[in-house]
């Protein structure tokens, strides 16, 4: 797999034998380009850790604050920045609303305590932050009438996040580590100024599919429970990544990779047999492309001269 560690958007600059070597494998085993075997996963931790324990001596900083979920992108993010940086250099916070299950507190506490990291006060969090977020709301001029008000809220909830791992991340000479992953990118499931684009200072996982990243979990010791439940950012009750975006995240990163190797929606739904329909792939695709924005840097006024 170790040839697909590629941003989704520099895929046109590969070279068109290896795109037609890897369109081959794909539609003879289309999930083969997402496997992790151990000496990928070899791989994988070995640059990750290298790239974490470089990037705050670059920028004259200790180590790593990051918003522990409960879920396995924080979970595998939090244990890698461990592996670089040491337990001693890593912040763990626990930001929960009204929406957040008793469940992912007890995993967000399970994976801080096997990594012997520090985390915050998360019941001084519990009491005030859903408070906040309704400040934030009512300051916004955004009643509960508003046709968006829900999705609204989930925003600002991401928002508030990073507000308060930016303060503390400030105060402890710290990054705030990111935690999306490939599909998330790709998908620009995440929210400005939150939990991934231009909230975050560093990306550890962004190279890895979703699916890729359950598979190398279990290399890295994941707890498996948290590998296996549903992602849910807790934005609403009963709130899903999968409900929300409309399809499982295998089928998605079968459609992604696809799509990366040249092949066409039509030819990646033929090869995948009923998997996903043709009219699903082509929902999410509109997904991703509408968010294509979110990834991008903020424009700007070319004031050079002679433009």
């Amino acid at each position: 797999m170790k040839r697909i560690y590629k941003s989704i958007w520099d895929w046109d600059d590969i070279d068109l034998p290896l795109i037609s070597e890897l369109s081959s494998q794909y539609r003879h085993d289309p999930k083969s380009l997402l496997g992790v075997d151990a000496d990928d996963a070899e791989h994988i931790t070995s640059r990750i850790t290298r790239f974490l324990a470089d990037y705050p001596k670059s920028c004259g900083l200790k180590g790593y604050v990051i918003g522990m979920s409960g879920g396995i992108d924080s979970a595998l993010s939090a244990t890698l920045a461990v592996k670089a940086v040491g337990k001693e250099n890593v912040y763990g916070m626990l930001l929960p609303s009204m929406f957040t299950s008793g469940e992912h507190m007890d995993d967000a506490l399970l994976v801080a305590g096997q990594l012997g990291i520090r985390v915050n006060d998360y019941k001084m969090v519990q009491q005030s932050f859903d408070k906040a977020v309704g400040l934030t709301m009512l300051m916004s001029e955004l009643p509960e009438s508003h046709p968006k008000y829900r999705l609204l809220v989930g925003n600002n909830h991401a928002r508030e996040r990073m507000k308060i791992l930016r303060g503390k991340a400030s105060s402890l000479d710290s990054l705030v580590l990111g935690t999306t992953n490939l599909t998330e990118s790709w998908l620009g499931y995440a929210t400005i100024a939150g939990d991934g684009y231009r909230g975050v200072d560093i990306e550890p996982i962004l190279q890895l599919p979703k699916t890729s990243e359950r598979l190398y979990a279990r290399h890295v010791g994941i707890p498996g429970r948290i590998i296996a439940k549903a992602p849910t950012a807790g934005l609403w009750e009963g709130q899903t990544d999968e409900g929300e975006i409309g399809m499982a995240y295998e089928n998605i990163d079968l459609l992604m990779v696809g799509l990366m190797v040249h092949l066409t929606v039509d030819e990646i739904v033929s090869i995948n047999k009923g998997a996903f329909s043709k009219e699903e792939a082509e929902k999410v695709l509109a997904l991703a492309e509408r968010n294509v924005f979110k990834a991008k840097s903020e424009p700007f006024a070319d004031l050079s001269v002679g433009q």
